[in-house]
């Protein structure tokens, strides 16, 4: 087995593609791991602390509305906002949840496509990554009709859940060591950027919410 490469994003510079569509201060410097204890682990970990700081968001609203006071500023504006500005992408907590569940299933297509021998659309069939922002703006609205938050959460639950077994299914030597024409590198990379990476970018995603 040979060494495994240093594995770059796609973008540069360590840039999370899935982040581009977003605010500047929404970027995340993505460090691929090369092992799959750290691979998974690092999509387990994150994924707990987004559950964390969902579940407080949620606390804190229902303070909020029950008349307690606290001295984080109230979170009803985080969670759902439904006059939200058109020019923002991720308007409250929902359109960062529904955004993780989205490229959970552009994940689970792309390595079933590449375990069939086929070349799947990267990043989605009619979208080049220079049109990433337009994508992300589509997949935001594909989903938002889809139920409440706590929908949302759940259904993110689920498809995470998806995702880590199919990656558990994909062996090391194509994850770590046989670089993919089509994902410019190994699979480690767009798993990582829709797993553990991706679940970073969204914590401070609903930070840069919470400031308002």
């Amino acid at each position: 087995m040979r060494p495994a490469r240093r594995a770059h994003s796609r973008l540069g510079a360590g840039r999370s593609p899935l982040a581009a569509g977003a605010p500047r201060s929404y970027d995340v410097r993505v460090s691929i791991p090369q092992q799959r204890d750290s691979l998974i682990g690092a999509a387990t970990a994150r994924f707990a602390q987004l559950e964390d700081e969902l579940d407080a968001l949620e606390q804190s609203e229902a303070a909020a509305v029950g008349g307690t006071h606290h001295a984080a500023p109230p979170a009803h504006h985080v969670l759902v906002r439904e006059a939200a500005p058109t020019d923002r992408r991720d308007r409250d907590a929902t359109d960062v949840v529904n955004h993780l569940h989205a490229w959970h299933v552009l994940l689970i297509g792309w390595l079933d496509a590449d375990a069939a021998g086929r070349k799947p659309g990267f990043p989605a069939e009619g979208y080049t990554w220079a049109q990433l922002d337009a994508l992300n703006r589509a997949l935001r609205d594909r989903y938002r009709e889809d139920g409440v938050l706590a929908d949302a959460r759940e259904r993110l639950r689920g498809s995470h859940r998806a995702a880590l077994a199919r990656v558990e299914a994909v062996s090391d030597a194509d994850l770590f060591e046989e670089p993919r024409d089509w994902a410019h590198g190994t699979l480690a990379e767009p798993v990582h950027e829709c797993l553990g990476g991706h679940y970073e970018w969204a914590l401070g995603a609903l930070e840069e919410l919470r400031r308002g």
